[in-house]
């Protein structure tokens, strides 16, 4: 099997570890890992990293997010979404639908954000949801994350769908509660929808369904995105071929170096064969000094 990217359409109901592992199992790969995890109940983007593309997952999974989000008017749960037991409930509550465009585009910026207590964030090393479902106090600490667009998509009497476009880090099962509080109703996620991450969009993704009629007919290929295309934002610099060698274990010299990172304003680069080939990923240290930071 060939390393790439494959954008796998998530399906409501399992966890995003579900789908790789099923992944995995249809294309006969054991080294399969995603870029970013989804709730079980959401759907939508999930790019699963296959064999050598497992060393890039980190490197996609800080790239923006995109979705569409349900608001459900008059309930509020534990989890922030349609999954958890019910805190509060105001039956026919309702918003003007200027008031929940206000408080949207009041998102907009770069803030603090507190993950939900139903969240994969660790807390003295066990996992957040753990500690929650044991009726436990879970103290977290506050995340600075980016809104670059929120907006409202369509309203009705009990219910709101949003679109957001988000940093990493961000929680959409926090906002229940933010714009509960700025609305002065209860929220909550009733549906949740990724419709991109990075360069990876809805229209790109298949079902497990059809990706398993694609290895039917022996047509998966053409569904891998490369390394070399999935790291797309990342300057690549070409190895001369006498240099590929050192580069692959581990040297990292000589005039084209000097030549390639004197011209360089970012700090993260992608060292390519002529062949388009991926080799590793250098980046800047503190001093200036370019090394590699991971091998592919």
């Amino acid at each position: 099997m060939t390393a790439g990217v494959l954008v796998v359409d998530k399906p409501r109901g399992i966890t995003s570890f579900d789908a790789v592992q099923a992944v995995g199992r249809i294309l006969g790969e054991r080294k399969c890992g995603h870029a970013g995890t989804l709730d079980p109940m959401a759907t939508g983007v999930l790019p699963v990293c296959v064999g050598a593309a497992t060393k890039i997952a980190g490197y996609l999974a800080e790239e923006e997010k995109e979705y569409e989000a349900v608001f459900a008017i008059g309930v509020a749960t534990d989890t922030g979404d349609a999954t958890g037991k019910p805190v509060e409930e105001r039956p026919g509550a309702t918003v003007p639908e200027g008031a929940v465009a206000k408080a949207l585009a009041a998102l907009v910026g770069t803030f603090d954000q507190v993950p939900p207590a139903y969240s994969a964030v660790k807390v003295g090393g066990v996992r957040s949801y753990k500690l929650a479902r044991r009726g436990m106090e879970v103290p977290l600490a506050p995340r600075r994350v980016t809104v670059r667009e929120a907006r409202l998509l369509s309203i009705g009497p009990d219910r709101f769908r949003a679109f957001l476009a988000v940093s990493k880090g961000f929680y959409v099962r926090s906002l229940p509660r933010d714009l509960g509080a700025r609305l002065g109703v209860p929220l909550t996620v009733s549906e949740l929808r990724r419709t991109r991450v990075g360069a990876f969009r809805a229209e790109q993704a298949v079902t497990l369904a059809a990706l398993r009629e694609r290895v039917r007919d022996g047509d998966v290929a053409s569904l891998l995105i490369p390394i070399v295309d999935a790291l797309g934002r990342f300057p690549q610099w070409e190895v001369p071929e006498e240099a590929i060698s050192g580069v692959r274990n581990g040297r990292l010299s000589g005039p084209w170096l000097v030549e390639r990172a004197a011209a360089e304003e970012r700090n993260l680069a992608l060292l390519v064969t002529s062949r388009r080939e991926p080799l590793a990923i250098v980046g800047r240290d503190p001093t200036g000094i370019w090394k590699i930071v991971r091998g592919i």
